[in-house]
């Protein structure tokens, strides 16, 4: 092989190698493309490479959009997408096991006021409340191009969502969904002693009026007893006298 066939492999793959590696890129989100964009997603916070990122912290779901190019392998950012929910050029939903979010329309990071936030990076606020992986699905339309990715959280992709009782101190707090399923534990019990407590009720009452009715008829008993003894009475008493 030639020096400039080798000079050209060698410039190429740099060219590759900046595209995966530009600063345009956040630490663990997943990289791809679809024509000339170039599109990177994950979550906006997320601990140093090794750590978790944690249930029931305030997060986003974090998509940065360039059009990248062997000339300009840093990227141009995109900063122009309609991101307006009754036309988005792109949306996002989020699953875990058997649940999926409705389409969620990540707005732009930059505030052309001040000057803060970047170009290229739009963000949709998320605080992710059960611990697993999550699946992002991104898919719309980029000025004719079309979008249609779906990223598990993985070593390679994504953090997972972690319990985050290995680093709260002094004490470590339950996740809100496992305090919700021991407050739901404990109404389920208190509805079920409420149910015992209204059928035992239901029985006294009716064993009260049962009661109430074999009084009732004890004494209409006794009242025909009383006179029908007196009947015979006087009919005893009219017979001597005859």
């Amino acid at each position: 092989m030639g020096k400039r066939s080798i000079r050209a492999s060698a410039v190429a793959a740099a060219t590759l190698i900046a595209l995966a590696t530009s600063p345009v890129v956040a630490s663990a989100h997943y990289v791809f493309t679809a024509g000339r964009y170039r599109l990177a997603i994950g979550w906006q916070s997320e601990p140093a490479s090794g750590s978790d990122t944690y249930v029931d912290a305030q997060n986003a779901i974090q998509v940065f959009v360039d059009i990248a190019s062997p000339s300009n392998p840093h990227g141009t950012p995109v900063s122009t997408l309609n991101q307006d929910c009754s036309h988005p050029d792109f949306q996002v939903t989020v699953s875990i096991g058997t649940t999926t979010s409705s389409p969620f329309c990540p707005a732009s990071a930059y505030d052309g006021d001040t000057g803060n936030g970047r170009l290229d990076e739009y963000d949709y606020p998320l605080i992710p409340t059960v611990v697993g992986t999550y699946t992002f699905h991104i898919f719309g339309s980029i000025d004719g191009t079309a979008i249609d990715q779906t990223v598990k959280s993985g070593p390679t992709t994504f953090d997972s969502i972690a319990d985050s009782s290995s680093v709260e101190f002094p004490v470590a707090v339950p996740a809100v969904a496992q305090v919700a399923n021991k407050v739901d534990a404990v109404n389920q019990r208190a509805a079920s002693a409420l149910a015992s407590a209204r059928s035992a009720s239901a029985a006294a009452a009716g064993a009260q009026s049962s009661a109430s009715g074999a009084s009732v008829l004890a004494i209409v008993a006794l009242v025909v007893a009383v006179v029908l003894s007196g009947a015979n009475l006087v009919i005893g008493l009219r017979r001597r006298r005859t």
